[in-house]
């Protein structure tokens, strides 16, 4: 039984904390205290999850969002954009958008780190209607 005991021990103190690992995905995120503020530009993309009919769309997403607690929205895919604006308001680690438009009543995004990402059902700019990941991070200034 010693013996066991002693190579799991052994096990363990190899694999250590995963978080402290180089491979972990999440040692790549920074923390929230140094992440970028709020109200600015995010950029990054709304992709489709992919349907056995077709093949997955990809809409680049812009949103400022600002101080004021108001917000711009511009969907872009190919030579066709969508815009809305609505208001804004942060709740913990969720970026709740309410917009004026009521094709798109509502959207929450989670911030982690420089990163806010969600998951949505949402109107392209092709005019189909789909669930995305949606991923953005602050952009350049």
């Amino acid at each position: 039984m010693k013996r066991y005991a002693g190579m799991l021990m052994i096990g363990l103190a190899l694999v250590g904390p995963v978080s402290a690992r180089a491979e972990d995905p999440s040692a790549s995120i920074p923390s929230e205290r140094n992440a970028a503020p709020l109200a600015r530009t995010w950029r990054g993309t709304a992709t489709e999850t992919p349907g056995i009919y077709s093949g997955p769309a990809v809409a680049k997403l812009t949103v400022q969002l600002n101080a004021d607690g108001t917000f711009t929205e511009s969907w872009k895919q190919g030579d066709k954009e969508l815009t809305s604006s609505g208001t804004w308001r942060e709740q913990g680690d969720l970026i709740i958008m309410t917009s004026s438009e009521p094709m798109r009543p509502r959207m929450t995004l989670r911030r982690r780190g420089d990163v806010l990402y969600g998951v949505a059902m949402e109107e392209l700019p092709t005019g189909r209607a789909t669930t995305t990941a949606i991923e953005l991070h602050p952009a350049a200034s």
